[in-house]
């Protein structure tokens, strides 16, 4: 969220990752495009997530979200290719199957809608990796 936030205010692109277990998440957020929180609209709680730290990630699957994201970063800079704007591909790598589902900008959406209340970055107590 802290990444997704910083980039909205500062009209930065990004593309954000994020693996746990054996499944992985990915999208690429352009200014004008939907962001994170137009999906998930506020972190969980704590104690709502699985954590790293408690069922742990696949090596390998870090490595394919890591080469997506770099792929999605190449075609941003040389301006080839269909980026993952309003789109979140999630990956199951222990059936390698690999989903897109679209989505629009919320105009509700907190930070990057018609009329955010999200101004400026804060900071969040959740750690999903820390141990207990």
């Amino acid at each position: 969220y802290l990444v997704n936030d910083a980039c909205i205010l500062a009209g930065k692109p990004y593309c954000a990752g994020g693996v746990v277990k054996y499944g992985a998440q990915v999208m690429t957020h352009v200014p004008g495009s939907a962001c994170y929180r137009c999906i998930f609209p506020e972190p969980p709680a704590e104690n709502d997530v699985e954590t790293c730290a408690t069922v742990g990630v696949l090596g390998s699957v870090v490595g394919i979200m890591g080469s997506i994201q770099a792929t999605e970063a190449i075609k941003y800079l040389t301006g080839i290719g269909e980026l993952l704007i309003n789109k979140l591909l999630i990956v199951d790598a222990l059936s390698m199957n690999f989903q897109s589902i679209a989505f629009n900008q919320n105009k509700e959406c907190s930070l990057c809608g018609e009329h955010p209340t999200i101004t400026e970055l804060e900071e969040y107590s959740f750690q999903p990796c820390r141990k207990k």
